[in-house]
């Protein structure tokens, strides 16, 4: 089966015109690298000279993703040393040479470690919004000032026992009533609170279906959904008896249609068929997403309530292709960012003309993606409930902003918790960061915006090989592989 080439489509145009007035109000007038040297801080300096140096990044990252569990000093200015002295770092010798120095108990070494740790957790608070939940509350209501809905995700799902599953569960249900608790003392702000002539929830958190059962395996899908099921009901009942809302998370590919069959069917049962205040995600990069959404909209009219569906572009590219090549697999993701970005603009097409059957909720930092989702809603004009925007905490700000001075409905993931539990998701940020494709990075490094927003095309087929030609006339509707047994997990 091949992709189609070229993703424009009649809502180009009006595309275009949002998509300029967006960056003309996130548009920085200094350079990338102006802005950082213009910044002394430690953390500002470590982005800037990762992206500068593809060898550094993959070291210092290494590096940050070992750091909580360094218990000294000394621990932490060897690990430092290590790392950052190795061949294919790109730093001057004279650097490498004193840095081979600091290492231990040694004077030298003590300031590095230091420095470095103070840091690293400088930008774990740009991307988490507080290790407490005092601190992770003056967030929200800072986010709130501001005109903007919140989505929590608590940190530390990795779970590898039943005690711990239990604990995260039980985590929820206490966030959400002090949440709840909270929430009922705020003024009400009618671009998030209200849509519609409808009262929404105010609190909103994620969850992720890995976490409610320590044993979650494809390969033992009866055991699997019979554990989790009666985990999400009781959260479920919760969030309704509070007011919460819910929105499930999307992980590994390989745990994507188990997933997507236990909530359906969760979700057809009649203590839930009527709940429209839970959502589901799906990942761009997939190459079978949009049959997995074609099969969520012909769900959706059997259930006969919308939930709303997160499309986002997907995290876990990275562990994906690496697992799919070690194990001779066909790729489950696009290999080119492009292709993720075109198929990205089918599915918001496609979502989005369904609109009385899902709701949507288009989660992306690229102006382009946000432009081609607001001119199709005003083209079509989609009722207020069913379409917002959504960023990641510390990524997107001015566009986030830029989008709620348009009168849109923009809600922010919000993790919360520890920094040893978060460091695999900090991770993921700085790679999605420090990006060359990052639409962040490119936009900020004052690339042409013809060349920002311009509509893009399937560049490979869907089995991964490049693309034949560009066709045109294509349809106009829309934080890792199989670990497990020796299935292939895409055909599988």
């Amino acid at each position: 089966m091949v992709a189609q080439g070229k993703t424009t489509s009649k809502y180009e145009a009006k595309t275009q015109e949002i998509a300029k007035e967006l960056l003309g109000a996130t548009k920085e007038k200094r350079s990338f690298l102006a802005q950082f040297q213009d910044q002394m801080r430690w953390d500002d300096k470590l982005l800037a000279w990762a992206m500068s140096n593809p060898g550094l990044r993959v070291q210092l990252f290494r590096f940050i993703d070992c750091l909580p569990a360094l218990r000294s000093k000394a621990e932490i200015a060897n690990h430092l040393q290590e790392y950052l002295t190795a061949e294919e770092v790109e730093l001057p010798d004279a650097l490498k040479k004193l840095i081979s120095f600091s290492g231990g108990d040694s004077i030298p070494g003590q300031i590095a470690a230091t420095t470095v740790t103070t840091a690293v957790e400088t930008l774990a608070q740009k991307y988490i919004a507080g290790e407490s939940l005092p601190q992770t509350i003056k967030t929200l209501e800072r986010l709130r000032k501001e005109k903007m809905g919140f989505t929590i995700d608590l940190l530390g799902e990795a779970v590898i026992a039943e005690a711990e599953a239990q604990s995260y569960l039980n985590r929820y249900l206490d966030l959400m009533t002090q949440l709840a608790r909270e929430a009922s003392n705020w003024s009400s702000i009618p671009q998030i609170d209200q849509a519609d002539g409808q009262i929404l929830p105010r609190v909103q958190v994620s969850v992720k279906l890995t976490a409610f059962y320590s044993q979650f395996d494809p390969l033992d899908a009866v055991g699997s959904e019979a554990k989790v099921s009666d985990r999400i009901r009781t959260l479920l009942r919760h969030a309704a008896d509070v007011g919460a809302a819910v929105h499930f998370d999307m992980e590994q590919y390989e745990y994507k249609d188990i997933t997507l069959s236990i909530l359906k069917k969760i979700l057809l049962e009649e203590e839930f068929r009527s709940r429209t205040d839970i959502g589901v995600t799906l990942q761009g990069y997939l190459r079978d997403s949009k049959k997995d959404l074609q099969d969520l909209i012909a769900w959706a009219k059997q259930r006969g309530n919308p939930i709303t569906v997160r499309l986002v572009k997907g995290a876990y590219w990275d562990q994906e292709t690496i697992k799919s090549r070690q194990k001779h697999w066909q790729q489950p993701v696009y290999s080119q960012k492009e292709s993720t970005d075109a198929n990205y603009e089918q599915l918001t097409e496609l979502l989005l003309e369904n609109h009385d059957y899902l709701y949507a909720a288009i989660a992306s930092h690229n102006a382009r993606s946000q432009a081609h989702a607001i001119a199709i809603a005003e083209t079509l004009n989609i009722p207020s409930r069913r379409f917002e925007m959504q960023v990641l905490y510390g990524m997107g700000e001015k566009l986030a902003k830029a989008l709620v001075q348009r009168g849109h409905r923009v809600r922010v993931y919000c993790p919360y918790g520890d920094l040893l539990p978060g460091m695999a998701y900090l991770i993921r940020r700085l790679l999605e960061n420090t990006a060359n494709s990052s639409f962040l990075r490119q936009s900020l490094e004052d690339r042409p915006i013809e060349q920002l927003i311009a509509p893009p095309s399937f560049v490979e087929t869907i089995d991964g090989t490049p693309h034949p030609q560009p066709l045109s006339n294509p349809p106009t509707p829309f934080e890792r592989g199989g670990e497990k047994g020796d299935r292939n997990p895409v055909s599988g």
